[in-house]
């Protein structure tokens, strides 16, 4: 028995979150600790500090963090221009399930340019209070950190501002996609969650609900951004996706996605932490 259009499109938002980690992954986590970007700041890390034994220090560590915001800037560009291709591909995959064909894709130059620009300003505000710091003959560990400490130049914040703009343009490209096709305001949409232990309480609250194309979700859980976003990441690190929704084809689907996300809820309330709720199949 064939799925329907919705069904069809719940699922590609499930596979959807997947590739969100996994683009979250390549940028570089705890959990993924060869990730691009974060192997960067390792591999500048150490070269930082033979640099900080030179002679002439803050030559020798401008040489570093030059080529260190090179390479980032090249990375980050690569994971953006990966994030488009997602939220294109998922409009295009999402516009064929309903039957309609894609509309143009959409390129975001200048939303990515813009997202690059604010990424790589952490990491020169990193490199000015480096110099800073040489000048002023700090401690080696305020700038490189060591076991105990993060030191002046950290990943952390780099690595979360970045996946937040991958976010921003993956759910930019979608939204730009779909309005390139005039039948694209006919449809809702509906939020689908990553249901998993790591799933958060914002999240698992607005899993499956609905709204209309052009009106925002509606947000109560915690963390949040703000209590209205049109699309996700509502979060930091937020793998919630989006799909179109048509009310003719739901026959029961949205129960039961909050009725998984609520059978999570129930259990976190009464201290238990599920990984997965066995009986949704999405």
């Amino acid at each position: 028995m064939s799925l329907n259009p919705l069904e069809r499109a719940v699922r590609s938002g499930v596979r959807m979150n997947d590739k969100i980690g996994a683009l979250f992954a390549k940028l570089g986590t705890e959990a993924h600790p060869r990730g691009d970007v974060l192997s960067v700041y390792r591999t500048s890390r150490l070269a930082l500090r033979s640099a900080l034994a030179e002679p002439n220090s803050l030559l020798a560590v401008s040489d570093v963090l030059r080529g260190m915001r090179r390479d980032l800037q090249r990375e980050v560009s690569a994971i953006f221009t990966d994030g488009i291709a997602l939220g294109n591909d998922e409009a295009k995959r999402q516009l064929d399930y309903y039957g309609t064909a894609p509309g143009a894709l959409t390129f975001l130059t200048e939303e990515a340019q813009a997202s690059l620009d604010a990424v790589m300003a952490r990491f020169d505000s990193q490199s000015a209070a480096i110099r800073a710091l040489i000048l002023t003959d700090a401690d080696v560990t305020q700038i490189v950190g060591d076991e105990e400490r993060t030191g002046v130049i950290s990943s952390g914040d780099f690595i979360g501002a970045a996946a937040y703009w991958a976010t921003y343009l993956i759910w930019n490209a979608f939204d730009g996609a779909i309005r390139r096709n005039q039948a694209g305001l006919d449809f809702q949409k509906q939020a689908v969650a990553a249901i998993d232990a790591r799933t958060t309480d914002c999240c698992l609250r607005v899993h499956g609900q609905i709204r209309p194309f052009d009106m925002p979700f509606k947000l109560t859980g915690t963390p949040r951004f703000a209590d209205e976003m049109d699309w996700p990441g509502f979060h930091w690190y937020c793998r919630t996706s989006a799909v179109l929704y048509l009310a003719g084809y739901d026959d029961g689907i949205t129960g039961k996605m909050q009725d998984a996300a609520q059978f999570f809820l129930t259990e976190r309330a009464a201290g238990r932490t599920p990984d997965r709720d066995p009986a949704n199949a999405f």
